[in-house]
Formats: structure tokens, sequence, C-alpha cells
């Protein structure tokens, strides 16, 4: 009896889950019209604590293409943690387009975590493409997340 009383209950809570994930989606669509950076910046915040799923990714991908707001790194990290292959083109063009004020490679960095998080061969072969770039910064951080990748599986 329990056990079937925990599954009505789990079911419960995905449905719950799933109805918040939709409104949080539309919340999010809504924000990114209207250009309002504080709904989207409340909206990453749910995301990155728990929300995201790969409903999310082609809005967080739009977002990336956007200049009006500065969340930039926020939504590479949810990204990874979507983990959604749809991704991760764009997690690669963002590390070798390195803007004039990250001397420190901050975004290419977190597309590196992000492309290891997603693990598919296809974001492994765009690590193998950053760790054969000249910038040594780049090339570090691919090749210590390559070496992570090896470790762990």
């Amino acid at each position: 009896m329990l056990f079937k009383i925990k599954k009505y209950f789990n079911g419960l809570r995905l449905v719950f889950l799933r109805k918040l994930n939709n409104e949080t989606l539309v919340m999010l669509e809504e924000y990114v019209d209207s250009h309002d950076e504080k709904g989207v910046g409340n909206i990453l915040q749910r995301l990155y604590y728990g929300e995201a799923n790969e409903d999310f990714t082609d809005i967080l991908l739009y977002l990336l293409d956007e200049e009006w707001h500065y969340f930039e790194e926020d939504i590479i990290e949810i990204l990874g943690l979507i983990k959604d292959p749809k991704s991760i083109d764009k997690l690669y063009c963002i590390a070798i387009d390195i803007p004039d004020y990250d001397d420190m490679r901050a975004l290419a960095k977190k597309c590196i975590v992000a492309l290891g998080r997603i693990n598919t061969k296809e974001s492994i072969d765009k690590l193998i493409l950053l760790e054969k770039l000249d910038d040594e910064i780049i090339k570090d951080n691919a090749k210590a997340e390559l070496d992570h990748l090896i470790y762990n599986n």
C-alpha cells in the first residue's frame, strides 16, 4: 500500500512540476518579448536552482544572441545544467568568439564546462577543437575538461 501511495504522490509531483515549468516558460517568453531584464534575471535564477529542462533551450539560445541584457554567463551555465545537445554549436561559437573585454576567457571557460556536462560525441569533438586553438587559456581549459571527462567515464 505504501508503494502505491508514494507512486501516486510522485505522479502528482511530476504533474505539478510540468505545470510550473510551462508557467515559467510563458513568463520567460513574456519578459524576453518586453526586454524586461529584471524579470529575465528572476526566471534565470529559478532555472538555475532546479526548474531548467530542455523546454527552455530554444529561448535561452535566442537570448544569447540578444544584446539588451547581461546574462550571458548565467545562460551558459543553465545550458550546461540542461545538457541539451541542441546547444553544442552555440556554446562552441561563443567559446571561440572572444569579446574584447574578456581577458580571462570567462565566457569560453563556462562554455567549455557546459560542453563537458553535455558529454556527447559531438560536444567532446568541440572540446577537442577548442584544445587545438592558439589561445592558451582556452586550450588549457579544454584539455582539463577532456581530462576530467576521461577520468570520470
